[in-house]
């Protein structure tokens, strides 16, 4: 393969991470550089260079956006037809959800971390196109996705994906409210709104901070506040309006049927996700007073991730290469095609150093999950246990 690697395996658009407190900078003690994942980059620019491969997505990732593609297009065609009753029209919308949803985790992700093709007009254009099906704002969410979850994932006050909330309590460092006792059982409820939320609260609070996470002093140019109308408009105008406009069904069914649809679509992207981090089995790491973590950013990466099958045709297919989490994360611009191969390699490597290689399988990451936010529910500050249901090998 004769372009180099070595720079563009973990090349991020981060902003400088900023502490939570004083302004003081966070960074890795020992850096980014360890022997670890010197040799696990080492070992996968063999991979590239023996193979002749690409980073890039390849025809399977290619042929399942087309797949979920015609599924979608083929399922809302059906329901504008109005030719059916109203338990297959709500299936129909289901179906048209779930496509949606895997398109973007699929294709959208991929052009995120812009491993999806070399252009960067494509890359932009898969991001767009399949965010604006789910109703989430595409540039804020690689904003937040990229230059604050990637930066130091699992970090309290410089992730974004576990700033605090009032309904679940998501580390051991974050205060507890006496009514998360019962998160383990209220949770599936607060998971059937995370879409509702993300299209019409989160996306407009995030727009209007100045600081976020690790990001500070944030400005957007125009065109974002454009984007985002547009966003949103074709989203409602395709679960809603066409709808009203075109079948004879009632307007509230209709938007009862959508409700319902976001509802499945948000706990399907939950379900495949959640696990990833918050498990019995990763690790959330802190500061000292001086902005430290006490270890390096790769042993970080893998201490705070959690895979699922990453190895698996299936897993790969549906979940865009989330499932193996170590992989994505020591090495996200590589197209999640990779990441079947990729995953043995970074298996042998962590043996070697003694790094966690935290990896089961999709039911035992769930039930994991939900051991985890017991745990988190009942106590004031949480140690974490590895559990049996994990693996380190693969």
């Amino acid at each position: 393969m004769s372009l180099s690697l070595s720079r563009q395996l973990t090349e991020t658009k981060a902003a400088p991470p900023i502490a939570p407190n004083a302004g003081t900078k966070i960074r890795f003690r020992h850096g980014k550089s360890s022997a670890f994942y010197r040799t696990a980059r080492a070992r996968t620019q063999d991979y590239f260079d023996r193979t002749g491969k690409s980073r890039f997505a390849d025809w399977t990732i290619w042929s399942k956006g087309a797949a979920y593609l015609a599924i979608a297009a083929a399922s809302y065609g059906l329901i504008l037809t109005g030719h059916f009753g109203p338990w297959t029209m709500l299936a129909l919308a289901n179906l048209y959800g779930i496509a949606s949803l895997l398109l973007a985790v699929n294709l959208g992700h991929d052009g995120a971390h812009a491993s999806l093709a070399r252009s960067v007009w494509i890359n932009q254009a898969a991001l767009y196109g399949s965010f604006m099906l789910i109703g989430a704002d595409p540039y804020l969410w690689q904003m937040r996705h990229v230059r604050s979850h990637h930066v130091f994932p699992n970090v309290n006050g410089c992730d974004i994906d576990i700033d605090s909330n009032l309904l679940l309590r998501l580390s051991p460092n974050h205060p507890k409210r006496w009514y998360q006792r019962y998160q383990h059982i209220y949770a599936p409820f607060v998971f059937w709104l995370v879409d509702i939320h993300t299209v019409f609260i989160q996306d407009a609070h995030y727009l209007f901070k100045r600081k976020l996470a690790n990001m500070v002093d944030i400005r957007h140019p125009p065109s974002v506040y454009l984007s985002f109308i547009a966003c949103k408009a074709a989203f409602l105008a395709i679960v809603f309006v066409i709808p009203v406009l075109v079948l004879a069904t009632p307007w509230w069914e209709i938007l009862t049927g959508a409700l319902l649809m976001s509802f499945v679509s948000s706990c399907a992207f939950v379900y495949l996700l959640i696990g990833t981090h918050f498990s019995e089995q990763t690790r959330f790491p802190e500061t000292d007073e001086q902005g430290l973590i006490e270890h390096d950013w790769a042993t970080h990466a893998m201490l705070t991730s959690l895979g699922w099958s990453p190895c698996s045709h299936f897993a790969n297919m549906i979940a865009g290469g989330s499932n193996a989490h170590a992989a994505h994360h020591l090495f996200p611009n590589i197209s999640h095609a990779r990441y079947r191969e990729l995953t043995p390699i970074i298996a042998a490597t962590a043996r070697e150093f003694g790094v966690p290689h935290n990896v089961t399988n999709f039911t035992r990451m769930i039930g994991s999950h939900f051991r985890f936010l017991k745990k988190m529910g009942s106590a004031e500050k949480a140690q974490h246990v590895s559990s049996s249901a994990v693996f380190t090998t693969v």
